[in-house]
């Protein structure tokens, strides 16, 4: 047998170097650790015992330590020196002097506190969660898939209201906003924290939990694998900064940040917010086409003393190549190269493809000046995302916004639009990938309004276009850039004329695909039951239950099953999903088939509301459309062949099986006699005489 090796264990290693046998002992009592202490014999010198268990779980299969070693993760990062304060602080809310001390006063030092924490009871595991939640937020800080932060207008950040009425509206008000079919739960915690001149601030965590996403997992029964389903908890984070003036909020779904974060200002400090995600936007360069030297725009806390480029670099062309300019003397570059170069790109708005800004600054009651350098680059990247002294970013942000090169984006604000959803469903069903400009006109797709809502991103620009001619030919003719920046040309091959065209449909634009499919979600509205899913790999995607006439239906989104091999896969994998209630499909596709599985297949387009409802799609209509098809649905639990009107062809139905399709008269007579014979059953018997 070859030697056994400990790898993909690195905290479990770690979590039994460090601390005694009686913390590892309570540690393998959690259920995710049960293959640790099944077998092993907890009786031996405590001395040796580390590592007789570290030869223990070298014998464990991967799928038996995996549990384990991501429990231990969680140990380990809260009884970090960060970690261990939080943990600390939120032990407070056990509200037991007995149990506070109890956990003070655990062996193993941090890590024996944490393993405490986590493993004594339930209302305990629930504050190891909360900590775990609040010390996340600082690695997840600048992820635009899950932060976003939003400013405090006003000279002064008003203080922070916690009591039980303000936890009761929250939670209630929360619970709306996210359309939850169960109330949530709001958890308060107000850590001291620093700032980077060392003084000490009150920042107040909000950790939202409700229920999770459903999981499925495998339990024995009978010496049997079977599965099952159940929704873990899980939490949105919600930071209050009275010293930087910001909100932040933390969650995985895009569309509910905003109104959570306005939730916490109308019912938290009754200020409302600017309504302006900071890490949100998008960037015109066109700006930097002009010189600079006579601008000098008003910020708060600190005046502008000179604003110049030191770097930009812009396209030369229509070409891929371009030229980058450097100036190390702090001259003013209009000037520099007006007086060598005529017409040159830098002049140009569409050209430019970045620039490194410079502003001298002078803060409130300094004198000396600061200089603030900005890199700015297409598309939509900003030095100002990492910089890590708060009062030069704020400083920027507002610099970049007084110079209209910064442009924030508001995603969320559609959320209930009917409008918005259909040009969602259109992009789900054709962007398998970037399209250009002239594709989402087709589709009329407003590009702005998706844009500002973050579903589009701008990519590169487009150099030609092909124009079909009259006998049906297609031509590539070049793009030409306009002394308007909003504007693109093309000189017409038959006319000789200039056509003009807006500037947003000569690039190619990256579709956020998980952030349509979240509309989806939010056009359902509160009627949706159930947790929400994240994940959208594969189709068709569980979305929740509806209550219909007093059943639990089934929602399912499915896209491009028009198509009959996407069809046959959708269908497949719903029949593999039996349910004693027919379901419901929607789907982007305008004519669908009718049925997949034993689920009726509604096109979105067709329910959606008028306007005025509360929500993007008409439930009752929705409703409808179910009962017309539900009957008609459910024949796809018993064994059936469909012909086609010639006899030619035929399509097989078996529960839990794809699709069979057959050709051929002989065929699909065989195949009825074995379908007529299967429907009556086995032959009766007749006794013998």
């Amino acid at each position: 047998m070859g030697k056994k090796t400990l790898s993909n264990a690195h905290c479990l290693l770690e979590l039994t170097e460090k601390t005694s046998a009686a913390v590892l002992k309570a540690f393998s009592g959690l259920p995710e650790c049960q293959a640790l202490a099944r077998g092993f014999d907890w009786s031996q010198d405590e001395a040796e015992l580390p590592q007789v268990f570290i030869e223990h779980i070298k014998h464990l299969r991967k799928e038996q330590r995996d549990p384990a070693e991501r429990e231990a993760l969680r140990v380990l990062r809260l009884s970090s020196p960060r970690g261990a304060d939080i943990l600390r602080t939120v032990a407070d809310q056990l509200y037991d002097e007995d149990l506070i001390a109890q956990f003070l006063s655990q062996d193993g030092g941090e890590i024996g506190r944490a393993v405490w924490m986590r493993t004594h009871s339930d209302e305990s595991a629930k504050l190891f969660d909360t900590a775990e939640s609040i010390v996340n937020t600082r690695d997840l800080r600048g992820n635009k898939r899950l932060h976003d932060a939003f400013d405090v207008p006003g000279d002064e950040a008003p203080p922070f209201l916690w009591n039980d009425a303000v936890k009761k509206e929250l939670e209630a008000q929360l619970t709306q906003t996210m359309r939850l079919a169960e109330p949530c739960e709001v958890i308060h915690v107000a850590l001291e924290e620093q700032d980077h001149c060392g003084q000490l601030h009150t920042t107040h965590y909000l950790v939202v939990r409700f229920a999770g996403d459903q999981v499925a997992a495998v339990e024995m029964r009978n010496r049997r694998r079977k599965s099952f389903f159940y929704f873990p908890a899980r939490d949105a984070t919600l930071i209050y900064a009275p010293q930087r003036k910001m909100v932040e909020v933390y969650a995985a779904t895009l569309t509910t940040r905003a109104p959570l974060a306005n939730v916490l200002s109308r019912h938290g400090f009754k200020v409302p917010l600017s309504n302006r995600p900071l890490d949100r936007s998008r960037y015109d360069l066109s700006r930097f086409a002009r010189p600079l030297k006579d601008e000098k725009p008003r910020i708060d806390g600190a005046t502008v003393e000179r604003l110049y480029l030191v770097e930009a670099k812009a396209l030369l062309g229509h070409a891929t190549d371009a030229v980058t300019l450097h100036i190390d003397s702090g001259a003013e570059l209009h000037e520099v190269i007006d007086e060598r170069w005529g017409n040159h790109p830098f002049a140009q708005p569409n050209a430019l493809l970045g620039v490194t800004l410079v502003a001298d600054l002078v803060f409130e009651g300094e004198t000396s000046v600061t200089p603030l350098s900005i890199v700015l680059a297409e598309p939509g990247r900003c030095s100002l995302s990492g910089e890590k002294d708060q009062r030069l970013r704020r400083a920027g942000l507002q610099l970049l916004e007084a110079l209209g090169v910064r442009k924030p984006l508001h995603p969320g604000c559609g959320r209930d639009d009917p409008n918005l959803l259909a040009q969602v469903a259109r992009l789900l069903e054709h962007a398998a990938g970037p399209m250009d400009g002239f594709a989402l006109k087709k589709l009329d797709i407003d590009i702005e309004r998706l844009q500002d809502e973050g579903i589009l991103v701008a990519g590169e620009r487009l150099t030609d276009i092909v124009v079909t001619l009259d006998d049906g030919a297609p031509m590539t003719l070049p793009l030409e850039r306009c002394t308007d920046p909003d504007k693109v040309s093309y000189r017409d091959p038959l006319t000789g004329h200039d056509v003009v065209l807006p500037a947003r449909l000569a690039r190619r634009w990256k579709v956020q695909q998980d952030w349509l499919r979240e509309e989806l979600i939010t056009a359902l509205g509160s009627a949706l039951k159930g947790p929400r899913s994240r994940h959208f790999d594969e189709e068709p995607v569980f979305l929740g239950e509806l209550d219909i006439d007093g059943q639990a239906v089934a929602l399912y989104f499915a896209s491009r099953i028009s198509h009959e091999r996407k069809y046959a896969k959708v269908d497949a994998a719903l029949r593999l999903r039996p349910r004693p209630v027919a379901g419901i499909v929607l789907t982007t596709t305008s004519t669908p088939f009718p049925f997949a599985g034993t689920n009726v297949v509604v096109p979105i387009e067709d329910v959606l509301a008028d306007g005025g409802t509360g929500t993007a799609i008409d439930l009752d209509r929705l409703k409808v459309a179910y009962r017309h098809g539900q009957l008609a649905a459910m024949g796809g639990t018993t064994v059936t062949l469909k012909q086609s009107p010639d006899g030619h062809a035929a399509t097989l139905y078996l529960p839990g099986k794809a699709p069979w399709k057959v050709t051929g008269k002989g065929r699909i007579t065989v195949l009825q006699r074995l379908v007529d014979a299967y429907e009556a059953g086995p032959p009766t018997s007749t006794p013998s005489s």
